[in-house]
């Protein structure tokens, strides 16, 4: 299994590292995309719940509940496909997000 992540990921991700820099510096930016990244790693070996809203589609809680990563599973080339990570409190993500 693997990590793939998708091109709104990386975007996701550059944002919230951009955000972080605005606010508190390159270091602090780089503390939380390092932590966001390694919690995801850790979908190698954990299986994340069902976000109920997507069908096919499993959240995980980052960054002591401040984002979600959102992703899928792709058996077939042994993947884990994240799609989005946003920050937790914005309205839920919905079908058309995700595509």
């Amino acid at each position: 299994m693997r990590i793939k992540y998708e091109d709104e990921a990386k975007l996701d991700l550059l944002g919230i590292r951009d955000y972080y820099r605005d606010v508190g510096g390159n270091q602090l930016a780089m503390r939380m995309i390092k932590q966001i990244r390694s919690e995801i790693n850790a979908l190698l070996t954990y299986q994340a719940p069902a976000y109920e809203l997507v069908p096919g589609i499993r959240r995980l809680v980052v960054a002591k509940g401040a984002f979600l990563a959102l992703h899928r599973i792709n058996e077939t080339q042994s993947v884990v496909e994240v799609i989005h990570v946003r920050r937790s409190e914005r309205e839920s993500a919905s079908e058309k997000d995700l595509k």
